[in-house]
């Protein structure tokens, strides 16, 4: 039968030092790599970024629900970041670049007295009506200034009668969002 051995009160008090010292170190580096009640640092930061995304987020929204609304009551046009403005193309004019529905991201123009052919512009007709076509000839016009002849896309459509003057430009053409 093989020898039976028995552990000292000395080898018992070293063994609990031994778990002590380890337990000790173990807390050490959980509480260099945790915050309170044991979330990470990352966590917690990856949270704090999180809510301050969100937060952010709802506060442009809610920003730009009330200018938007502002600016309707005044009988202006909305526009966000004081730059873009959006519009839904409403007839086929402009088919097939533009599906009736379409909504377009356009940009206020910093000069619109310097289009150039091809661009899509959104003006005011001189009856009031807010249109989106295409610029198809840039003129000069009497004292240096610039008159454009605009049509629609769609190849049913003739020349606007009437020739678009820098001032009644309203935006540019950016980029169409696709919704469908």
């Amino acid at each position: 039968m093989p020898q039976a051995k028995y552990t000292t009160e000395q080898e018992i008090e070293e063994m609990r030092m031994e778990i002590l010292r380890e337990k000790q170190k173990m807390q050490r580096e959980h509480d260099n790599t945790t915050g309170e009640k044991g979330f990470s640092k990352r966590r917690l930061a990856a949270r704090a970024a999180g809510w301050t995304v969100f937060l952010s987020a709802v506060i442009l929204l809610i920003s730009a629900i009330v200018s938007i609304n502002a600016a309707k009551s005044k009988g202006q046009i909305p526009s966000f970041l004081g730059i873009f403005q959006l519009y839904v193309v409403e007839s086929g004019s402009m088919e097939p670049t533009f599906d009736i529905g379409t909504i377009i991201l356009c940009r206020i123009p910093k000069e619109p007295q310097s289009l150039k052919e091809n661009d899509i512009v959104t003006f005011k007709t001189l009856s009031g009506a807010i249109v989106t076509h295409r610029i198809v000839e840039v003129m000069a016009e009497e004292g240096g200034g610039a008159a454009y002849r605009t049509k629609g896309d769609n190849p049913q459509n003739s020349e606007d009668t009437e020739l678009l003057t820098p001032d009644r430009v309203i935006a540019i053409f950016v980029a169409k969002i696709p919704l469908t």
